[in-house]
């Protein structure tokens, strides 16, 4: 494999050189150089760990982000392979140029817009849209282009996954930029730098009880200036740390629409959460239905994704991906088809009244119609706290 991947290297290297007078330009070159290639038919992930194995890998490149594996390293052209199992990328931008290729697993992709109304320190805030979704097969190619040209999210519906990368430097900001949903836009290598002390601190004082973290978070927060306080809150965030009730309320006062950044930095526990779900599921259908809600922020976004990845009959598919995340059944029986169905309604549409009624219409000699009732009503105002079930609460 790696010979083949040294041929492909040097030729793409040849074309960049004699082709390109700037990076952006090898967007075209690399899409049509893995067109001609065919690696799906001569790449896979046993022979990466087979090259793994001989050796053959070290040395080739900087190797330091997890998943990524570099292939070829030439004088202008990465080759490099993602590895995906359960990994759920928020969404984001690459300072790289040219093209990927699906080369094992099924992956569910989403592009967005961002339109930029405000700036706070390197934050940005606006809407985030999204404006298209696929599935992409093994063979199934992305032509990349550094900023915001592409704003795109990358989750694998099976396990495992490969993907190979064909790339050169941006001409721009170095870095990627990543998306948090509704509306903020951050660098990625933002975190642990110069509040990493505060959050050792905090964490530390987490251990001590609640009531030391919350007065600790609220004085350490008023003290900060309004930068310096979103850069507290989104590290705190991605390191899993809770944002005591008086800290978000002063941030949605003092922060510029301080709600919608809240709200925003609830995005990185959608992620993890979605790699969680993924990791604890391997029903093809609940894996689908998890890929489905991390990229959809409504009901009729979620309705469309389920619909596209080949699901004709969603509220079933709901229904029955919903009691499989909620409902722990190895103890016990799993809810019948009018719950399942009822669940998947309310998910679709929203309307919990109408559901219950037609369950309780179907169901007329269910002894246990008001416990589903009660249940239903449960579970979904559970589910409007957690972000991962956001798409379900928005028309």
């Amino acid at each position: 494999m790696l010979t083949r991947i040294q041929e492909c290297g040097l030729e793409a290297d040849a074309a960049y050189l004699e082709n390109a007078s700037r990076g952006s330009d090898f967007t075209s070159i690399a899409q049509g150089l893995l067109e001609a290639w065919n690696l799906p038919g001569e790449v896979s992930l046993d022979a990466v760990w087979q090259a793994s194995a001989n050796g053959g890998l070290a040395g080739i490149g900087d190797q330091s982000k997890p998943g990524l594996v570099p292939l070829y390293s030439g004088e202008a052209v990465r080759i490099v392979a993602h590895l995906w199992s359960d990994a759920a990328d928020r969404l984001h931008q690459h300072d790289w140029t040219g093209a990927f290729q699906v080369i094992e697993g099924r992956s569910f992709n989403a592009v967005f817009d961002f339109e930029a109304r405000g700036k706070l320190a390197e934050y940005s805030y606006g809407p985030i849209t999204r404006r298209g979704f696929d599935v992409f097969e093994p063979g199934r190619i992305q032509p990349v282009t550094e900023g915001e040209t592409l704003i795109h999210s990358v989750v694998y519906a099976n396990k495992p996954g490969l993907a190979i990368s064909l790339r050169v430097k941006g001409d721009g900001i170095k870095g990627a930029v990543e998306y948090l949903r509704p509306g903020l836009r951050c660098p990625s290598h933002r975190r642990r730098s110069a509040d990493a002390a505060q959050i050792d601190l905090l964490s530390q004082a987490l251990q001590l009880g609640e009531a030391v973290y919350d007065a600790r978070f609220a004085a350490l927060a008023g003290a900060l200036s309004d930068d310096a306080l979103l850069r507290l809150l989104d590290t705190a965030c991605f390191d899993g740390l809770p944002i005591p009730e008086g800290v978000a309320d002063q941030a949605a006062e003092r922060l510029p629409v301080g709600g919608i950044i809240l709200t925003s930095l609830d995005d990185i526990e959608r992620s993890d959460k979605t790699r969680e779900l993924l990791g604890e599921h391997g029903d093809p259908a609940v894996r689908d239905f998890v890929c489905a809600l991390f990229h959809s922020d409504s009901r009729a976004e979620l309705a469309e994704t389920l619909r596209i990845s080949g699901h004709g009959a969603p509220v079933q598919m709901a229904g029955h991906c919903l009691a499989a995340l909620l409902i722990d059944v190895e103890d016990g029986a799993p809810p019948s088809s009018a719950v399942m169905t009822a669940m998947g309604e309310i998910a679709l549409t929203g309307d919990i009244e109408t559901a219950v009624m037609k369950m309780r219409a179907n169901s007329q000699d269910d002894p246990h119609l008001d416990d589903h009732a009660e249940f239903l009503a449960e579970a979904f105002a559970a589910m409007e706290e957690t972000p991962v079930f956001r798409s379900l609460f928005r028309a």
